[in-house]
């Protein structure tokens, strides 16, 4: 008899509920929190550049896993970003950039440290976590310019990251990249490389429940031709999100972005500057 009462009583008690959702008035339960690494992105928005505005549109699939070590206790956070692509219209300024994969790979160290292998042996604090950052595929063809392409095969970096968070949400990278470059125009195709003579910088926050993201990224540094020829190249890039609703537990967010570039645009490597403002939708990102 006791235990049967006190299984009518915990029955009959509160339900404890995610702290990631809500109840409405008929008591039914909805999501408030969203995962923005997660899900098919879907976004439209204008781009402004110094000839005018430029309608865009751009579409990703986004995952976010995280894992142990097996050989330490040590977490894997790792973004991934497939078939990432941007398709923009209009006669002024209409062309196409395509990312076939591009993913950060961050191993969490809780206490990271450096061994030297002297007599007797030295271990000396590393205060940084370590990413592994990676693009592949990265084509552009920028119709306005005319007859040309550029591929972008490969770009690795290895990134430092001291604000050591254990949130897959915060991060801060800094480090040598490699990358190699094809430009297609009429009299032909070149080759461009980076051997480590690159710096890159990925930063990004995002709040717990998601409603507020913000991510930048930069890089700068030399590149060097077939011929022997070096070229300095800066890109700088900036985006910020809010949430505006939620329809069905789909979130939507208004997105504001920014962009500088010096010659490294497209296949004259020129100059520009441009900033969006959009709305983007990322489905299945609730959470």
């Amino acid at each position: 008899m006791l235990a049967l009462a006190l299984t009518l009583l915990l029955s009959a008690g509160p339900v404890e509920r995610a702290p990631c959702s809500a109840v409405d008035a008929a008591g039914d339960s909805f999501a408030t929190c969203f995962d923005p690494g997660q899900g098919w992105l879907l976004g439209a928005g204008l781009q402004g550049t110094d000839t005018g505005f430029t309608p865009e549109l751009r579409t990703a699939f986004l995952l976010r896993t995280a894992r142990t070590s097996h050989s330490k206790a040590t977490p894997w956070l790792n973004t991934h970003r497939l078939l990432v692509t941007e398709a923009r219209g209009g006669a002024s300024r209409r062309g196409l950039t395509a990312t076939l994969y591009e993913g950060n790979l961050r191993r969490h160290l809780t206490e990271g440290f450096i061994l030297l292998p002297t007599l007797p042996p030295v271990r000396i604090p590393f205060p940084f976590d370590l990413t592994v950052s990676v693009r592949a595929g990265h084509y552009e063809r920028r119709v306005w310019e005319g007859a040309g392409w550029t591929l972008e095969t490969g770009r690795a970096a290895l990134l430092v990251d001291p604000l050591r968070s254990s949130s897959a949400r915060v991060w801060l990278g800094l480090g040598p990249a490699a990358s190699h470059l094809l430009r297609g125009t009429p009299e032909g195709t070149t080759q461009e490389f980076s051997p480590f003579t690159t710096l890159l910088l990925d930063a990004g926050y995002e709040t717990d429940d998601g409603w507020w993201v913000t991510r930048a990224t930069a890089l700068a540094g030399w590149t060097m031709g077939l011929d022997g020829s070096m070229r300095l190249r800066t890109r700088a890039e900036a985006s910020l999100e809010r949430l505006l609703l939620a329809v069905n537990d789909q979130p939507l967010w208004l997105r504001l972005s920014a962009t500088h570039v010096h010659a490294d645009a497209g296949v004259r490597r020129g100059d520009e500057w441009s900033v969006g403002l959009g709305i983007t939708v990322r489905a299945w990102s609730a959470r």
